[in-house]
């Protein structure tokens, strides 16, 4: 047994797990709580939210101005986002811890640039600048809308910035386990 494992962890290196049923179950499950905090996301825009201010998320007659996450629906879409997409990315990548942890800070940044880019002071530039560099195509008139529409709030950025942290929390819990030399 202990040939094995050195034999392993020689081949894969420190902090990668050997590919199996018990990695690809962790990453499965990685993406089943991704997809579960998505629709916690969408129930937010469903519930919580003005129909106008989501694009592709209909209005439900029944959910719509029920309120139901409170002033936590305010901020819970920043957070779910980074949380969300790093578990998917993380599930998607080798198992390399290092990697992983790599996507947490990626979609974290990704998400406080969002967020940046909705500044007053930014907004105007930055749809301007989008729209000379790539002209008036539907997806860069859509971002420059994003940007001139939304609301910047650094609440969003804490929001964002917890999610990701949490996301490398869930990370580390779900680490693949290597086995100790000095087990029997």
């Amino acid at each position: 047994m202990r040939g094995t494992t050195a034999a392993i962890r020689t081949r894969l290196g420190a902090g990668q797990a050997a590919p199996g049923p018990e990695s690809r179950n962790r990453d499965a499950l990685l993406a089943a709580l991704a997809c579960l905090a998505l629709a916690m996301g969408v129930l937010v825009y469903l519930a919580d939210r003005e129909p106008s201010h989501a694009a592709l998320i209909p209005s439900v007659q029944v959910l719509a101005a029920s309120h139901l996450f409170g002033t936590l629906g305010q901020w819970l879409p920043s957070f779910v986002h980074p949380f969300a997409f790093s578990l998917l990315a993380a599930a998607a990548l080798p198992p390399r811890m290092a990697r992983r942890y790599g996507a947490c800070a990626a979609w974290c940044a990704v998400n406080v640039l969002f967020e940046i880019g909705q500044h007053p002071q930014v907004s105007a530039p930055l749809a301007h600048a989008l729209q000379r560099w790539f002209g008036t195509t539907w997806p860069t008139r859509a971002l420059a809308n994003y940007f001139l529409r939304g609301t910047f709030d650094v609440g969003d950025i804490l929001a964002a910035m917890l999610g990701a942290l949490a996301a490398a929390g869930v990370l580390y819990l779900f680490r693949p386990v290597v086995e100790n030399d000095h087990a029997s």
